[in-house]
């Protein structure tokens, strides 16, 4: 078995498992983990005649950033407005729809809501920003999408058979077709978009036009907002245009793994050359695999310092960490740094001997945890000691048994989640959750302490 971790990743990661409550760790006092819940609403279904005719959208509540809010639509009967309920009370314009295929969207800061509703079943739409209906457009394309600090909100819509882009309220120039999603700088201040006229594509940069390709899609500013890199194509070829320079050409790329690190100095991306696929950092061409993960984007450490990106060779996948290869599974996922950048988690997936279904593991610092019918949502602990998850504990065709793990330890939910729903660290030794549990939507506080 290949180790995961080079040097110095190694040894950080023994004193790392020294200090928390892993398997791994023996000598390490167990967890007492202790729950406390709060109703924060009421989850209504709508009228008792819209629920039996259909017509409620209950199912879409979306929780909020932090985890301390929730949104779901609300539908009535016989032609009442439908609404959008926020931790329980009505907000925003009666309309008369309001499309599950368009999620409600928080801001960063979870102090903004934005949603796409219809004011009639076969009316234009309109989108609703901070319960204020804006303009109606033929159509409008999602994500909707809220700037890094909040302060600024964007969107695409279709207006007379074009496409334009509406930036805080203001109509960009209109074009044959745009594409998401619109990019933010960190601090808002830039945004890009692509766009095609005349048979070309483009990406517009602070509303001015860029150069022409066959494809230009996916425009990335760097964090602190001065370099600009997106995906595009002329001919056969395909490369990357990052700070206005043409690079290497491949056969084929993938638009969605362009990454930069927090500090904005690196920049990689999926590229194909016959049948091999490699990321390729700062210029680099890595190893050659048979397939780059499109779903799970490359990350940088906090530090800027290392990179970790899912890939598949005979099948099988692994998380390759600074260029070195951990362990290969059926399926692997979510890797994750610790704030400090010296720790790694991801989720693994396999069949274990004699089941027939699937299971997940975390594997962390190198280490393989127990398994779960499944696990989500792995965060860290502000000092890095400690890694939460959610996971399944027990499965059954009637019902799953959810908990929330600490290091291992298991506190049980009886609960589900939210779109939306995550673990949110609020000091070293407490963290939250927003779970559904029969009609309500609750705040789960867990406190860690040490047996």
């Amino acid at each position: 078995m290949r180790t995961a971790f080079a040097f110095p990743f190694a040894v950080l990661a023994a004193v790392a498992l020294a200090a928390v409550g892993s398997p791994a760790a023996e000598s390490t006092p167990k967890l007492k983990l202790t729950i406390t819940e709060t109703l924060l609403a009421n989850i209504h279904g709508g009228d008792l005649l819209a629920r039996l005719s259909g017509d409620a959208l209950s199912g879409g509540v979306v929780a909020s950033p932090d985890n301390r809010h929730e949104a779901h639509p609300v539908a009535r009967f016989f032609g009442k407005p439908m609404v959008l309920a926020m931790d329980g009370q009505a907000f925003g314009p009666g309309l008369a729809g309001i499309d599950d295929d368009y999620p409600v969207t928080w801001s960063p800061d979870s102090k903004r809501l934005a949603f796409v509703a219809r004011a009639s079943r076969r009316s234009r739409c309109s989108v609703v920003l901070d319960g204020v209906e804006q303009k109606q457009y033929d159509a409008v394309q999602m994500p909707l999408v809220f700037s890094p600090d909040s302060k600024r909100f964007a969107y695409l819509a279709k207006k007379g058979g074009r496409w334009l882009a509406v930036v805080d309220g203001v109509e960009g120039r209109d074009y044959d077709q745009v594409a998401g999603p619109i990019a933010f700088d960190a601090e808002g201040k830039r945004v890009a978009y692509a766009a095609r006229a005349g048979g070309h594509w483009f990406v517009v940069v602070d509303g001015q036009e860029g150069d022409l390709y066959d494809i230009a899609e996916n425009p990335l500013f760097s964090p602190d907002g001065t370099r600009l890199a997106f995906a595009a194509k002329s001919g056969d070829a395909y490369f990357v245009v990052l700070d206005g320079q043409h690079q290497k050409e491949y056969d084929e790329l993938s638009a969605e793994s362009l990454a930069f690190s927090p500090d904005g100095k690196h920049f990689c991306y999926g590229a194909k050359r016959d049948k091999s696929w490699f990321i390729v950092a700062d210029g680099v061409e890595g190893k050659a695999y048979d397939a780059i993960s499109y779903s799970v984007r490359p990350v940088y450490s906090p530090d800027s310092a290392h990179l970790a990106y899912c890939a598949a060779r005979d099948k099988k996948v692994m998380v390759v960490l600074d260029g070195v290869e951990g362990k290969a599974y059926e399926d692997c996922r979510e890797p994750t740094f610790s704030p400090d950048s010296c720790r790694l988690a991801y989720l693994a997936q396999s069949k274990e001997l004699g089941d027939s279904e699937w299971r997940t593991r975390v594997v962390v610092d190198g280490v393989e945890w127990p398994n779960y019918y499944g696990v989500s949502h792995l965060s860290f602990s502000p000092d890095s000691k400690r890694l939460a998850y959610f996971a399944v504990v027990s499965h059954s065709f009637i019902w799953d048994t959810l908990a929330i793990v600490v290091d291992g330890v298991e506190a049980e939910l009886h609960a589900s989640f939210f779109w939306g729903t995550r673990l949110v660290w609020d000091a070293p030794d407490r963290l939250h959750a927003l779970v559904s549990r029969g009609s309500g939507a609750r705040i789960v506080e867990v406190q860690i302490a040490d047996e």
